[in-house]
């Protein structure tokens, strides 16, 4: 069966000024067929002061939900505007099954740098510092992740997402910094077809996944066949989303994925944490088909994603 494939970015990582000549055009290759066929990769040797960040991170965020749900709720905001999720609030399935239960089986907190600051969970301010931090670095690697795209696109400026790209950690971005939490399965009562995140597929540009040890992602490639999609130490798991499959006259493919519940009695046990970083244009950018294809009429990206979060969430 087919795998997510592993992607050594070596030859663009964070800690060159420019991309290595030799082994450029190879990157740009693999990413390309990638990203064509079944939308997925693990980045490899991408840089290492990342994975310091986000292991900075990954402490406060047990901490934070750990923290007891009316202590939580205080950093709950109306209408998805940045931090926390509760348990039960959301649903991510994009399948219409009547007999699917609406939500899934996870808590999040969600990071825009000006709304979640109003906030922001009380006693943490190491959290938030390297949220900002990992919102920068971040947009670096993004930066280098959509140029080597425009170049497997062929795109006549190799630079035409990056410029669409500047203002994360802004006001003026819809990038944001997910943490997830799903708790253990052993003490709930899961319904038929219930799991841990529904499948979808995402609606920003470029995902940047942030695994530990606990698996449960899968993706479903052109053959319709769920694909496992593991932690593996040292990688970044790299998705296309929708605003870019948009953007590319669907060259590009923003793959459906979920995370299914655990099966051993271990697994059941445990609690399962993520990272995601959402890359998404700034505001005010139209998509529109870079191919002159006319496939997609265009549409600004705010009202994209207002579109997108409405599908996505309860009303309660």
């Amino acid at each position: 069966m087919e795998s997510v494939p592993i992607v050594d970015f070596s030859a663009y990582s964070l800690d060159r000024d420019e991309p290595d000549p030799e082994r450029f055009q190879k990157l740009i290759d693999d990413i390309y067929k990638a990203f064509t066929t079944i939308g997925f990769v693990y980045l490899k040797n991408y840089d290492g002061v990342l994975d310091e960040k986000v292991d900075q991170i990954y402490e406060d965020t047990k901490k934070f939900f750990l923290l007891d749900y009316e202590t939580k709720m205080k950093c709950a905001q109306p209408n998805f505007g940045g931090g926390f999720i509760h348990f039960g609030r959301e649903s991510a399935s994009q399948t219409q099954d009547v007999k699917r239960p609406h939500m899934d089986l996870r808590e999040g907190f969600l990071f825009y740098p000006l709304a979640t600051a109003k906030v922001w969970p009380e006693g943490m301010p190491a959290l938030k510092v390297n949220m900002e931090d990992l919102m920068l670095t971040g947009k670096e690697l993004l930066h280098r992740v959509l140029e080597v795209i425009a170049r497997g696109l062929k795109c006549k400026d190799p630079l035409i997402f990056v410029k669409k790209h500047q203002k994360a950690g802004t006001a003026e971005s819809c990038t944001s910094i997910r943490l997830n939490h799903y708790p253990p399965t052993a003490d709930i009562e899961v319904e038929e077809k219930q799991v841990r995140c529904g499948e979808h597929s995402d609606y920003g540009s470029i995902t940047f996944l942030f695994q530990k040890d606990k698996g449960g992602l899968e993706v479903l490639n052109r053959q319709g066949q769920w694909v496992s999609a593991p932690p593996i130490y040292g990688t970044i798991v790299v998705n296309i989303g929708d605003a870019l499959q948009r953007w590319s006259g669907d060259k590009l493919l923003s793959s459906k994925h979920r995370v299914v519940n655990p099966v051993s009695e271990s697994d059941k046990q445990a609690d399962r944490y993520s990272i995601a970083y959402f890359g998404s244009p700034d505001m005010g950018t139209i998509l529109e088909c870079t191919d002159g294809s006319k496939k997609y009429p265009p549409i600004e990206i705010s009202e994209y994603t207002r579109q997108q979060h409405t599908k996505q969430y309860s009303i309660s």
